[in-house]
């Protein structure tokens, strides 16, 4: 890997998009990997990304604006107010159109380039002054076709955090446990001393209701840990405070669960603690699992990308721990054909979907039970290769990108 330094501070503009947490993860490993870089450590400034704003609370973001991607003008008013020198932005086009705009050498990350089609060729940011794809196992002819005209393509591995020495926090010293992703003791997924559950960021803008999927899901999951004799269980994702109430009532006698969102960092660590995750199928978390050798159970998928997402997790692993919904919910292959008219489409099919579902939360609840059982007794299977996935796209992703945010400024040397 190359090494780059700068010697003046660095003011970079930062944004991801408001759709789940994999924008806000991503950010995190990339600025871990760029403060790594740089002599002076970079000042941040952040660009509206609502959703992820608590999973970058430990990420040293120096200041937040409000501020829509579309609002060219405002952000060129933020551009000189803060002397902002370069910009990173997970999946959110807009933002980095309007940076690149002001003038702003823009990095745009796209870890789902899989996903795209010539419809999307607008939204997309093929202009900017770098635009990292990140590997996929898949893609289609369309789709490749779509990413390689961005006029500075390079493909980067998986962003994900760093397996090595402890890594020092925003504030200063290192943290007191060294993540080297080896374990003292051996994992125990059939059996988990802990479990740990995770549903993202799901308040994303234009959900009609959220809330059905921690609904449907939680209650059976417990259950089911509860009946491979699970020890203690967190339950990590942006739930509301009424909403934890609500699922703390489903907890089974027994099961010590505790609920709420972490930071990125922390939810790394309860991550390479745990025996086994258990996880709506998000890129970015699926990739961090595969990274540090988790045993993974694949609920069933949230949006589109996910259940693409959770097939490649399965075929990379060659594990059969992927959990679809129930055929009363919805078929994955009508989301898929749905996708030839655009994501809207088949994000359609999904909220209809999980309406149905909202109708019949019981007998839904009780058919994902058995099935979540199932899958982690199989998640013991000695044959499963738990970092399959991270190696086939690899795991230098966050300083690859590290590296174009500086050589976009012109600032790369010793």
């Amino acid at each position: 890997m190359n090494t780059h330094s700068v010697d003046r501070p660095l003011v970079l503009a930062v944004a991801g998009v408001s759709f789940g947490w994999g924008s806000a993860g991503k950010l995190d490993s990339v600025l871990r990997a760029l403060r790594g870089l740089c002599v002076v450590p970079p000042r941040v400034v952040g660009l509206s990304t609502d959703l992820g704003r608590p999973l970058l609370a430990g990420s040293g973001i120096d200041r937040w604006y409000e501020v829509k991607g579309t609002d060219t003008a405002r952000i060129a008013e933020i551009v000189h107010a803060e002397g902002i020198r370069a910009g990173l932005c997970v999946l959110d086009g807009p933002t980095a159109k309007s940076l690149e705009a002001a003038g702003v050498p823009a990095v745009f990350l796209d870890s789902l380039p899989f996903l795209w089609s010539e419809g999307d060729l607008a939204w997309l940011p093929l202009e900017a002054a770098a635009y990292c794809a990140q590997r996929s196992p898949r893609m289609g002819e369309e789709s490749r076709a779509v990413v390689e005209s961005a006029k500075r393509l390079r493909w980067v591995d998986a962003v994900v955090p760093p397996i090595g020495p402890a890594r020092r926090t925003v504030d200063g010293p290192p943290e007191a446990a060294v993540r080297t992703g080896e374990r003292d003791s051996p994992r125990t997924p059939g059996r988990p001393r802990q479990a740990l559950v995770s549903l993202g960021g799901m308040q994303a803008p234009g959900l009609p209701e959220w809330r059905t999927y921690p609904r449907a899901v939680i209650p059976a999951v417990l259950r089911a840990l509860a009946d491979c004799e699970a020890g203690a269980v967190r339950v990590a994702g942006n739930l509301t405070p009424d909403l934890i109430d609500e699922l703390a009532a489903h907890v089974p006698e027994g099961l010590t669960v505790e609920f709420g969102p972490l930071v990125h960092d922390d939810f790394v660590a309860a991550m390479d603690r745990c025996d086994l995750l258990l996880t709506s199928p998000g890129l970015t978390t699926l990739l961090e699992a595969s990274t540090y050798g988790v045993p993974t159970v694949t609920l069933p998928p949230q949006n589109v990308s996910q259940i693409f997402n959770a097939r490649f997790h399965q075929e990379a692993t060659g594990s059969d721990t992927r959990l679809a919904w129930p055929a009363q919910v919805f078929d994955e292959e009508a989301v898929i054909e749905a996708r030839r008219q655009g994501e809207a489409a088949a994000h359609g099919v999904v909220h209809d979907g999980m309406a149905r579902a909202s109708r019949h939360l019981a007998p839904l609840q009780d058919e994902l039970r058995s099935r979540v059982v199932t899958a982690v007794r199989r998640a013991g299977d000695a044959d499963v290769d738990w970092r399959g996935l991270a190696t086939v796209m690899g795991t230098e992703g966050a300083a690859q990108v590290a590296e174009e945010i500086l050589a976009a400024v012109g600032q790369s040397g010793a």
